[in-house]
């Protein structure tokens, strides 16, 4: 859907400190051969005090501040994650929108995984449109991916999960970045590629080795072998052609042809998968991503496109005239698209 006043006026991100690959080899975590293929120099990984809702509401308040706006402009926080909230039996998207916007507005918790955040921007929208006496809303994003829910190292080949958090906010009034248009598809019919091979049960089984870690690996291969005979291949095609759909349709409604666009945000996939999943279906190449703080932090869930969006103005890359491609690709599998207009060029964000 085209856009005419819909824009982003704050970001802010926090990640903790980088691991480096090295580490995770010596530890027999990784493997060198693995860190080739993905390009990745490190993770970034939480620590004690780092927890999902915590490090949610430091980027809040970045972008808060980075906006300009004050909390009571806000009606609403959509809080996008993929993994543990950090507790079960209570509100993650309350909490947030208590810390964060002091109480205003309201909060609703948005679960599509990777793709949560960018999700986020086609809900927003329709809030905003539908409640003019508030003009602002915030996204946030966290994610943080321990041990025994998950391997960060190996849940997937040549990607490595990191953790952290993003955060935007969006505004019918203005914005250092127009929204000119955001395309969402979806393929519901490839869900059970994420849970071939295990069953749902009433509360986690972390003693079940079919289950935990998270081996996406392995259920893709059960759903490609009882589905697909085998063909992993026509699991991808299905897959490539809804990436495509997605960012053709953003970006012909943005006019725009993908390969004129400046900067192009995907998820914080390796290089190697980056290529195959991302880059040669869509006919780019990696120049135009920022290669640098992929391989820094790894993916870090639905925090990925916020958070890159974040580091090219931190990096000072971002200028007006200039257009972004965000892109999300999340489990289930939904891919948004959103392409940017930078109208100015965007004021440093405080750390």
């Amino acid at each position: 859907m085209r856009h005419d006043n819909l824009y982003i006026t704050g970001v802010g991100a926090w990640y903790p400190k980088p691991v480096p690959v090295e580490e995770a080899i010596e530890a027999g975590l990784y493997d060198d051969a693995t860190r080739r293929r993905s390009g990745q120099n490190s993770a970034a990984v939480a620590g004690d005090d780092d927890t999902q809702p915590v490090m949610a509401v430091r980027a809040g308040k970045l972008a808060l501040r980075h906006s300009g706006l004050e909390a009571d402009e806000f009606g609403l926080l959509l809080h996008a994650t993929g993994a543990f909230c950090g507790l079960d039996g209570w509100n993650v998207g309350s909490y947030l929108q208590q810390q964060v916007l002091d109480g205003n507005g309201l909060s609703v918790e948005v679960k599509q995984q990777s793709n949560g955040a960018m999700a986020a921007i086609e809900l927003a929208a329709a809030f905003l449109a539908g409640r003019p006496e508030r003009q602002a809303a915030m996204i946030t994003s966290s994610d943080r991916f321990e041990r025994p829910t998950w391997n960060r190292w190996r849940t997937y080949p040549g990607l490595v999960l990191g953790d952290g958090a993003s955060a935007a906010v969006l505004s019918r009034a203005g914005g250092f970045a127009r929204i000119a248009s955001v395309a969402t598809e979806s393929r519901s019919d490839l869900e059970r590629a994420q849970r071939a091979g295990v069953e749902f049960t009433p509360y986690p089984d972390f003693d079940d080795p079919k289950a935990y870690p998270v081996n996406l690996v392995d259920r893709m291969r059960a759903f490609v072998d009882e589905e697909h005979e085998g063909r992993i291949s026509e699991v991808f095609k299905r897959m490539n052609e809804a990436l495509i759909l997605s960012v053709g349709r953003a970006s012909e409604e943005a006019g725009v042809r993908p390969e004129d666009i400046d900067h192009l945000v995907f998820p914080n996939f390796g290089k190697t998968m980056l290529r195959q999943e991302v880059l040669t279906p869509l006919g780019l190449d990696e120049a135009r991503t920022p290669v640098e703080f992929v391989r820094e932090t790894g993916h870090v869930g639905a925090v990925d496109q916020f958070g890159g969006l974040e580091y090219l103005i931190r990096a000072g890359r971002l200028e007006a005239g200039q257009r972004v491609l965000l892109c999300g690709i999340g489990l289930g599998f939904n891919w948004t698209s959103a392409v940017l207009e930078i109208d100015r060029t965007p004021a440093p964000v405080a750390g």
